[in-house]
């Protein structure tokens, strides 16, 4: 029983690990899409079915797994959509594997109920921690009374619950611990990865970022002998307003002048911070006359702008 439940426990780990690498761009704590929340569920939903696999067979209708952390994991980390996913691809697999019994409609009505108990949990203003561990309980609860409707004639029935809820403890902290691990660092990887390209300030390319796109669009347009066209800002007497308001106000001239010159370029334009206050415009397939339109477009836009900084003083520049 402990070496087809520690087999158990590998399986969530390699589905999170690898897990982990394929979401490794992706925020799950932003306002996931539809297809992102089927693929949870799917994904999800196939994990209970691997541990379904690999479960410990307590009688010729019995097993006892760890897919219930499957659900909870949906329920913290998906939504409403995932878990129904979830639940019901586990409840398909459960009744293709092992036919229906009494034993599969007990688990199906517990199932259910861990769905939506697991999901009013992660709905409360809590910490995910106490989220986690309040879900936890919960399953082994309805587990527990699912076991003993099946089981509670046998004798061994309290050894069978107590390592059932030792183990199920035990791997449940790890599988969080590990979780958390995985989150924290793909969160760390995204924001290296954007910071190894971005202007921390106004989200623009950084210098860095400037240099590869140039030479990779320099070639591009000498292969296809297509125009590429550069244009190269700067802010007139910038030093006077870090002079006159100080640095923090000068940020904010920055920013929103990096967002005038997105707005009047095409959507396919590079626009680049360079350092300081020079910015850069790279603008693929454009020959000198349409470069110079966009330029004089982007200067009247400067111009005609008034900068309000955070003390509620507008200011022009140039």
């Amino acid at each position: 029983m402990i070496k087809d439940l520690f087999i158990n426990m590998t399986i969530l780990i390699s589905f999170i690990s690898l897990g982990g690498q394929v979401a490794k761009k992706h925020n799950y704590e932003e306002n996931n899409s539809l297809r992102t929340k089927i693929i949870i569920g799917t994904i999800l939903g196939t994990l209970g079915c691997f541990l379904m696999l690999f479960s410990v067979k307590v009688n010729d209708n019995t097993i006892i797994d760890f897919r219930n952390i499957a659900i909870v994991i949906s329920a913290l980390f998906g939504g409403p959509i995932p878990i129904f996913i979830t639940t019901a691809l586990i409840a398909v697999f459960r009744v293709a594997y092992f036919g229906v019994n009494i034993a599969f409609l007990i688990g199906v009505v517990a199932a259910v109920l861990n769905s939506f108990g697991c999901w009013y949990i992660a709905r409360r203003n809590i910490k995910t921690w106490r989220k986690w561990v309040y879900s936890i309980i919960y399953v082994l609860v309805v587990a527990t009374i699912a076991l003993f409707l099946i089981l509670g004639n046998r004798s061994d029935f309290l050894i069978i619950i107590s390592i059932y809820w030792i183990s199920f403890c035990l791997v449940s902290a790890i599988i969080y611990w590990y979780i958390k691990y995985s989150l924290a660092a793909n969160r760390l990887f995204n924001r290296l990865q954007k910071e190894s390209t971005k202007d921390f300030l106004t989200g623009l390319n950084n210098v860095r970022q400037f240099d590869f796109v140039f030479n990779s669009t320099m070639k591009n347009a000498l292969n296809k002998e297509e125009s590429l066209s550069l244009l190269m800002v700067d802010i007139d007497f910038f030093k006077k307003v870090n002079d006159t308001y100080g640095h923090m106000e000068g940020d904010i001239v920055l920013k929103e002048l990096g967002k005038i010159l997105s707005e009047n370029c095409r959507h396919f334009d590079e626009v680049s911070r360079n350092g300081g206050e020079e910015f850069s415009v790279l603008l693929p397939d454009c020959a000198y006359p349409r470069a110079m339109q966009i330029a004089e477009r982007i200067k009247d836009a400067v111009k005609n702008h008034s900068f309000t900084l955070s003390t509620g003083v507008q200011i022009q520049i140039t």
